[in-house]
């Protein structure tokens, strides 16, 4: 094959896989959006939403920013976000993201948030010394088949007495091996 035939053949080919390939990179681009995760009520009935959220992260779409809001009525409204792979969720090692807030009428404290999927047990130390241990819960099985980022990420929405707030954190997995702890936790 003559020199120039072979560089219009390599050009061609460099042409033909960038024409393949754009496809699967645009793939990857995602439109911000929410999708209710969990709601209910706090005991004296004041209503608490979880939502996720997902949208590229930034300009381009090689990775995509997971959200979680947290709407807790007559307490506060907060969020976090990180960043994950496209089409992929949550990293193994994702610690914890929590807010502990006194509702407004001082009646409860409500501590929120979420962990990855490993944990299965958060245990919390108030500042009187009393431990609370809460059972994060996963999205809805139907939700995690359908929405990939949702696979590794637990949230909880736990009320207690306000008789102390949140000084310590401990996260566990099934087995009960301490994956995280904050013996100075100091919340938002």
């Amino acid at each position: 094959m003559a020199p120039m035939r072979r560089r219009s053949a390599i050009a061609l080919l460099a042409l033909l896989l960038l024409l393949a390939f754009a496809p699967l990179a645009k793939g990857a681009c995602i439109k911000r959006h929410d999708i209710p995760i969990a709601s209910g009520l706090s005991p004296n009935g004041w209503k608490w939403t979880v939502d996720g959220s997902i949208g590229n992260n930034g300009n381009h779409c090689r990775e995509w920013l997971l959200g979680m809001d947290f709407e807790l009525e007559g307490a506060t409204s907060w969020g976090w976000g990180t960043g994950i792979p496209a089409g992929g969720h949550l990293e193994r090692g994702f610690e914890i993201d929590a807010s502990d807030d006194l509702l407004e009428d001082g009646s409860y404290r409500v501590f929120s948030g979420a962990v990855g999927g490993e944990v299965a047990k958060v245990l919390i130390t108030l500042s009187n010394n009393k431990h609370l241990a809460i059972r994060p819960k996963s999205p809805s099985q139907r939700l995690r088949r359908k929405v990939v980022w949702l696979r590794n990420v637990r949230y909880f929405v736990e009320y207690y007495p306000p008789e102390g707030f949140v000084t310590g954190v401990a996260t566990f997995d099934a087995s009960g091996r301490l994956l995280y702890r904050d013996k100075s936790y100091e919340g938002f």
